[in-house]
């Protein structure tokens, strides 16, 4: 006569998740003045905007999770937008036995306890998505937000550019600036 018996395994786990998403695109800068004058002019108007300079030369701003990055040289701009969290998660299944037929109770216990190992795996698996989903749209809104931002740093870079070309042409008698309509006047006597 066989007997049934009935175990009960039970796992949990803890894992710290990152996810991340970026995108890239190239101010358009007019080349005004020369590459490297118009770089520092870049890079004043960045750090007036809360940009840090880095060893490598470029100007970063952190915004929460949201990193913006800011080659001078290049014009190139680069958005990072980063979540991470400690998920833990934890499985439980029952499994039923007969102690005089198939696998004792170990290799029962064992065999469950990698199905739940493996469910483990999916819950963590559903996690690391919602986690990329999230750090998806963070990067999607503060593009909306930063976009306008960005047209302003390039029409500032463009208007004190057009001053020092407009110096170096000549002397400047008058300059006037509509910030309503964006237009900008500028004298020179030559």
């Amino acid at each position: 006569m066989s007997r049934a018996y009935r175990i009960t395994v039970k796992e949990s786990d803890t894992r710290h998740l990152k996810a991340g998403d970026e995108i890239g695109t190239c101010l358009e800068i007019l080349e005004i003045l020369p590459p490297e004058d118009m770089a520092t002019l870049l890079k004043n108007e960045l750090r007036n905007r809360g940009f840090a300079e880095q060893d490598d030369g470029t100007m970063t701003r952190r915004d929460g999770d949201v990193t913006v990055i800011v080659d001078p040289c290049s014009g190139e701009v680069t958005v990072k937008a980063e979540a991470q969290e400690t998920v833990s998660q934890e499985a439980r299944r029952d499994a039923t036995g007969f102690n005089d037929v198939g696998p004792n109770e170990n290799n029962l216990r064992d065999r469950v306890r990698d199905q739940l190992k493996h469910d483990l795996d999916k819950k963590f698996e559903q996690e690391q998505t919602r986690l990329q989903t999230k750090a998806t749209e963070e990067l999607e809104k503060h593009l909306q937000e930063i976009q306008p931002e960005i047209s302003q740093i390039v029409n500032q870079v463009t208007r004190d550019a057009l001053k020092q070309k407009a110096q170096q042409m000549g002397t400047v008698t008058e300059i006037t600036e509509d910030a309503e309509s964006g237009s900008l006047t500028i004298r020179v006597e030559v």
